[in-house]
């Protein structure tokens, strides 16, 4: 008995940007972002095979099978479930290329996404999840899940495990994120190499503290609270030097009145929390602002925490 709908010919489906960590959720926190995303679109094949048939990104991105995380994980799903079928890709990249806002995992989050609806008997969400892992390791070396998570279920999440997979959504307030890309590009895989094995305990303590109390205040709805809490002693010093001036840029958006700041995943994105939309555009301002004297274009958004996930945006052959 096949497993795949023979009345449906093509899928596109979008998956959003994230930003994970969240200052003090290193590969556990992570939020959706509006707007910001990849499309993919699977099209039926006869002769079984995986392809990538093209790909409209402003960088230049894999065309082979085993370096693109969509094809890798479209492949080991199939190859898993013993679907007689091959597929071409194509992908529109709306994510900068190593920008720290989650693309690899975009990508491959909207590939399974779109195959999935092929399927009659669909897979959960953490089923995708696992898959999607997959692509992570291909991308960076690693199999985090802090932009998969965000990315397939929407909204802000926490992983409480990997194996196995484990999400709680997490309540979101309501308050804004500005976010700027400075046209920089910082690897993942390179930014994790970076990070020391080893940490001070009094410097675990103080993270522990920071991640528990950024919680309690998400429940609480307390935005004193949530603004002391938005403190990352572990990882953004760390990283810090990917970005040119990023403590004097850190410095303005808190006097524009950012509740917090640091990197969008490994960086070089930045996002800032802010109270209300006017303190987002002043942050926003304030950051761009720094960039300029630095002699760095980017690029800015400001929008509210998405809770819209991966989705499917068409199918071609039946009626959605």
């Amino acid at each position: 008995m096949t497993l795949i709908n023979s009345a449906i010919q093509s899928v596109t489906a979008f998956a959003p940007a994230s930003c994970a960590n969240v200052a003090v959720g290193f590969d556990i926190l992570g939020f959706a972002l509006e707007s910001i995303g990849d499309y993919v679109t699977l099209s039926k094949r006869h002769d079984k095979k995986i392809i990538i048939e093209s790909i409209r990104a402003k960088e230049s991105l894999p065309l082979a099978s085993k370096k693109n995380t969509a094809s890798v994980v479209i492949q080991k799903l199939c190859q898993d479930l013993h679907l007689n079928i091959g597929f071409s890709i194509h992908i529109h990249k709306g994510i900068p290329l190593n920008s720290g806002l989650g693309g690899s995992a975009a990508s491959a989050v909207a590939a399974l996404t779109a195959c999935n609806a092929f399927l009659k008997s669909p897979l959960s969400k953490l089923e995708l999840a696992q898959y999607a892992l997959l692509g992570e390791e291909v991308a960076s070396g690693q199999q985090h899940a802090d932009n998969i998570i965000p990315c397939i279920f929407g909204g802000l999440t926490l992983i409480r495990s990997v194996n196995p997979m484990e999400v709680i959504q997490l309540p979101i307030l309501d308050i804004y994120y500005a976010l700027i890309h400075p046209h920089l590009q910082v690897q993942t895989g390179e930014a994790r190499k970076i990070l020391k094995q080893e940490l001070l305990l009094q410097d675990h303590i103080k993270q522990t503290a920071n991640l528990a109390s950024f919680i309690v205040a998400l429940y609480q709805k307390d935005i004193n609270l949530l603004k002391k809490s938005l403190i990352d002693v572990l990882i953004e010093h760390q990283r810090a030097h990917f970005v040119p001036g990023f403590y004097k840029i850190k410095e303005a958006a808190l006097q524009a009145g950012a509740l917090g700041l640091s990197f969008s995943g490994s960086g070089p994105s930045i996002f800032a929390l802010a109270q209300h939309k006017k303190e987002a555009e002043a942050i926003n301002l304030a950051m761009q602002s720094h960039f300029k004297t630095e002699g760095i274009t980017s690029s800015s958004w400001i929008s509210r925490i998405s809770q819209a996930n991966a989705h499917v945006t068409q199918v071609l052959g039946t009626k959605l």
